[in-house]
């Protein structure tokens, strides 16, 4: 029931966000890769659980069946990390999608040459975008979640702190990828070689 929860919520704010596009920087809708969108969104914020039901053999795997930031509890569970607990700072925030949006805008700056090239730059860019919206919907019903019953918490982090961890990611995790989405066409890579 968990998982359909999350499913629900990263829907929604995957349909607000793709909304927000569409009202505010209609050429980034036509831009974006809606698969490849909905796929991270949906992977960030619940998982593709439906995949084990229907018995798809590599998509049914832990890391495809768990949400991304649920990642921390196998990770944990193969290495004993300390930091990778559950409800780490590292995975119960939008760190790796910005980190790969990061990747992203030095690879569109390394002017690809070949149309593959630009298209699998984009891809990843598209693909980051998706992550971090579905992350984000994920914390967001975390908390909601655990305000009804304990509180939200990091690990390691207090009450007050982890209520500012979980702001500061829900902003940068919806507001980065707008600020991006709005500037596609300066990021853009010329076509000329």
């Amino acid at each position: 029931m968990d998982k359909l929860l999350h499913f629900a919520v990263g829907l929604a704010v995957g349909m607000a966000f793709w909304g927000l596009l569409e009202r505010y920087t209609r050429s980034a809708a036509r831009t974006l890769n809606p698969i490849a969108f909905l796929i991270m969104v949906v992977w960030g914020a619940s998982g593709l659980f439906f995949f084990r039901k229907l018995g798809v053999p590599i998509l049914s795997h832990t890391y495809f069946y768990m949400a991304f930031p649920d990642w921390d509890i196998p990770l944990y569970q193969a290495t004993r990390l300390p930091f990778l607990v559950h409800r780490s700072w590292l995975f119960h925030s939008v760190l790796i999608p910005m980190g790969l949006l990061g990747i992203w805008l030095w690879l569109s700056q390394q002017s690809p040459t070949t149309n593959f090239q630009r298209g699998m730059v984009n891809l990843l860019r598209d693909s980051a975008i998706g992550l971090s919206v579905g992350i984000s919907a994920h914390l967001l019903w975390d908390a909601l979640l655990s305000s009804t019953r304990r509180g939200f918490y990091i690990a390691g982090f207090g009450s007050s702190l982890s209520l500012l961890w979980l702001l500061a990611n829900l902003v940068i995790g919806i507001g980065i990828p707008l600020l991006i989405a709005k500037q596609f066409r300066s990021f853009e890579p010329s076509s000329q070689p």
